[in-house]
């Protein structure tokens, strides 16, 4: 059994598969055009036999639950090198109200942060003036945003729900959307006008495709840190995609 931090996980109920077939649709975590959008499309080109339905359902504690209610695999972001600790805090405290039951893939992505304008703008010439994105994003591009210190729009709906504000007009004009350079495959009428403008080049971020179930009792948030931990060590002994 592992045991860290007094939690004992039993093997015989945790599972890694070494078999990439997904018959399975996939709940995801984020939103179409997100980063976890991008990380799973990576790894359905590295290991095709895992190719399914995926359906984007926010948070990861909502990504468990349809992932249970509809007999599916979840899709979340469980690891990041620029976080202390490095763990995703969405991730365990998911973990505190669900449990691994087998871990099917692992996949790590470094995180490309680009800088989208509307193509009308980019047309005119437009300078950027405003920067819109997910708080968490604006906080990472310190060093390109200190050249010019833009206004800041928080969006905390997300990375991808700023790039649709940025495309449909709804910001001023000389906004500029912070997020995944996937999300003009998304928003056509966006146009990437800068790529890799996040602090850390070194950032990547990891995520795991596996099957939860509920808890019977809610744990303690050190108990799931634990628990996630133990998820990634088996989530590894998968056929592990680093790009």
């Amino acid at each position: 059994m592992f045991k860290s931090l007094g939690i004992a996980i039993t093997v015989a109920t945790i599972f890694v598969s070494n078999v990439t077939v997904a018959s399975e649709n996939i709940f995801a975590q984020a939103s179409k055009g997100s980063f976890n959008d991008a990380a799973i499309v990576k790894l359905f080109e590295k290991q095709p036999a895992l190719t399914a339905e995926v359906i984007f359902a926010g948070t990861p504690t909502n990504t468990f639950k349809q992932a249970v209610d509809n007999s599916a695999l979840a899709f979340s972001a469980v690891e990041n090198s620029t976080i202390d600790g490095r763990l995703v805090q969405a991730s365990v405290e998911a973990f505190q109200q669900y449990q691994l039951v087998e871990a099917r893939a692992f996949i790590t992505t470094p995180i490309e942060m680009c800088v989208l304008m509307n193509s009308q703008d980019v047309a005119n010439n437009t300078g950027i003036t405003t920067i819109a994105s997910h708080p968490a994003a604006l906080k990472q591009i310190n060093i390109w945003k200190a050249g010019f210190k833009p206004q800041e729009v928080e969006i905390p709906e997300g990375t991808a729900a700023a790039a649709r504000l940025v495309s449909s007009q709804e910001l001023p004009e000389g906004t500029a959307a912070i997020g995944a350079c996937v999300l003009n495959t998304v928003y056509t009428n966006l146009d990437v006008v800068e790529r890799g403008v996040q602090d850390n080049k070194n950032n990547k971020t990891s995520f795991l495709l596996m099957k939860v179930e509920p808890r019977e009792t809610e744990i303690s948030e050190g108990e799931a840190r634990s628990e996630l931990m133990e998820a990634i060590k088996l989530g590894k002994k998968t056929v592990k995609v680093n790009l």
